[in-house]
């Protein structure tokens, strides 16, 4: 059935934090894919397949980046994360690993959907706060100190 998971559910409880975080978060990952939009869209308004693809690719490209590689470069936290002081681990206590991030990214379509509320009502109703992506990839956000030596 697995390892068991080594994280005290006590530590996870960072919700009010994480509410904060992904609101920055959110606005800072859409800035690239907005402006990669706006910028290729010079019909007013009725931008084209290829234009409309490039951009596609390049807002891609940036969700990847910003939910995934940067989180795995920086121990697991974005910029909203370091900023409240955040931190993704492997439910067994461990750095995340880039296959995890990648599958909370993905389960990030979820949990945004009707505004946030299926993500945060199911960090929740769940003993270790995590979200569906987080439940999928077997991670938990915790304090950035926790399991720091100091």
């Amino acid at each position: 059935m697995g390892r068991p998971i080594l994280v005290h559910a006590g530590a996870t409880r960072v919700t009010g934090r994480r509410v904060v975080q992904y609101i920055i978060d959110y606005i800072l990952a859409g800035i690239v894919p907005a402006i990669a939009y706006w910028q290729l869209d010079t019909n007013a308004g009725s931008i084209d397949g290829v234009r409309w693809f490039v951009a596609t690719i390049i807002a891609l490209a940036a969700y990847f980046a910003y939910w995934v590689a940067i989180p795995y470069a920086m121990s697991g936290q974005t910029f909203g994360m370091k900023l409240l002081r955040l931190r993704v681990l492997s439910k067994d206590g461990g750095r995340a690993s880039m296959a995890q991030l990648l599958i909370r990214g993905i389960f990030l379509i979820i949990d945004t959907l009707i505004f946030g509320l299926v993500g945060y009502i199911t960090i929740l109703c769940s003993k270790y706060r995590q979200r569906v992506g987080d439940h999928a990839a077997k991670t938990v956000v915790v304090s950035a100190n926790y399991g720091r030596r100091t």
